[in-house]
């Protein structure tokens, strides 16, 4: 098993996922042509994308989904209340028969690979997190979420796809609306900097290897700032972080493959 953030940020997120020959995004927030760009840049081509996982409805990680049903004809994994909250422009693109509804707290077979959703906080109809689990290693994606339980299902996984989403003071002294400041703070809106890192310390484990952070805001966050207060909060913890494979995403270019 192996993946790329091909891209994250409020302007389109879309990871890909490799596993014994099968290819899969999680979220489609970019389209064909800005797929085939980052896919490009890594080296990397792909033949057919085989199913689609959506974590919610919003724009940013469903932007692309018509544009990438049409080219390759893929399966798509979500929520039905997230269905029936879709753009309407996105969703007429797209035949019904494409789709397969799935719930928060269900596991299912995709192919040869083991799938496990999750609840997550999040203003969104019914928004999810998925585990990925096959030849005995687990991924973890966690996204647009105000706080996340910590079951034992998400604990030492071998890799995390985690949201760091802002850095605190940067937003509270940007000039957005207060209401969205509100809303971003809030139980049903994304994690800090800070609360992704105390959320990590309380996930990992003997197994994990490789943490991704991602979905950065373009103006109220940055690489140096995540990194910053990843080693600020585990320096007062006591905990290393030696051994660990630490990425922050890029908003306009992907990771590189990561193996799990």
């Amino acid at each position: 098993m192996k993946f790329s953030v091909l891209g994250s940020s409020s302007q389109g997120n879309s990871t890909i996922l490799i596993n014994n020959g099968k290819c899969y995004l999680l979220d489609a927030g970019l389209g064909v042509r800005a797929l085939y760009n980052r896919l490009n840049l890594i080296n990397a081509f792909v033949d057919n994308i085989d199913a689609i996982f959506i974590t919610h409805e919003h724009t940013d990680h469903i932007s692309g989904l018509a544009s990438i049903v049409k080219k390759y004809n893929s399966t798509i994994y979500m929520s039905k209340k997230a269905y029936q909250n879709m753009d309407i422009k996105v969703k007429e693109q797209i035949s019904p028969i494409n789709f397969k509804f799935i719930k928060p707290d269900t596991e299912f077979i995709v192919d040869d690979m083991t799938v496990k959703t999750f609840s997550v906080s999040h203003d969104a109809a019914e928004p999810m997190g998925f585990n990925f689990i096959s030849n005995g290693k687990k991924l973890t994606y966690i996204t647009d979420t105000g706080m996340c339980e910590v079951k034992d299902d998400i604990k030492n996984s071998d890799a995390y796809i985690l949201e760091s989403n802002h850095e605190e003071a940067l937003l509270l002294n940007s000039a957005r609306p207060w209401l969205l400041k509100e809303r971003i703070l809030g139980e049903y809106g994304h994690l800090s900097n800070a609360a992704s890192a105390e959320l990590f310390s309380n996930l990992m484990g003997e197994n994990t290897k490789n943490l991704v952070l991602f979905h950065l805001s373009s103006e109220c966050n940055s690489d140096i700032l995540a990194l910053t207060e990843y080693k600020r909060y585990f320096k007062s913890i006591n905990v290393s972080l030696e051994g660990l494979n630490l990425v922050v995403s890029d908003r306009s270019k992907p990771t590189q493959y990561i193996e799990v």
